[in-house]
């Protein structure tokens, strides 16, 4: 049997390695950056950091249901109706965690996601929240 040590300096050298590229590569908005660097984040999440749109009006409006881009489907019908609340607070969670902001302004309807935030910010990891609620204060409760 072979005694393991982790190298915990050696992770901790990497994860400031990974958020320092983030800040000087300037990809990532600065409040990201800031919110993925707190004690903490999972490294799956500072690894593909997320994106947030710029003003909640950017969203659609309207509509009754979703049609489901394969590539979020995992689980769930090619269409959502909006009345298909489970299914569709788990679309928003993948969507807010993982997509680009092109895909949240295509994806996301403004109306569900201000009345139903509570329940999304349930689902969707903390930082994440942090940032759209720090964006968009009215989401807050």
């Amino acid at each position: 049997m072979t005694d393991f040590e982790p190298d915990w300096a050696g992770a901790d050298d990497t994860r400031t390695t990974l958020i320092s590229g983030l800040r000087s590569a300037g990809t990532v908005d600065d409040d990201i950056v800031a919110a993925l660097s707190l004690p903490g984040v999972p490294d799956w999440l500072l690894s593909h950091p997320f994106q947030v749109i710029g003003d909640l009006d950017e969203l659609k409006q309207g509509g009754t249901s979703v049609e489901v881009p394969e590539k979020w489907r995992a689980g769930l019908p090619y269409r959502i109706e909006v009345d298909a609340h489970q299914q569709l607070l788990l679309f928003y969670e993948r969507v807010l965690t993982f997509g680009t902001r092109d895909e949240q302004r295509a994806l996301i309807n403004r109306g569900y996601l201000v009345e139903h935030w509570p329940d999304l910010a349930r689902e969707v990891h903390p930082v994440v929240v942090s940032v759209w609620e720090r964006r968009f204060p009215g989401l807050r409760r």
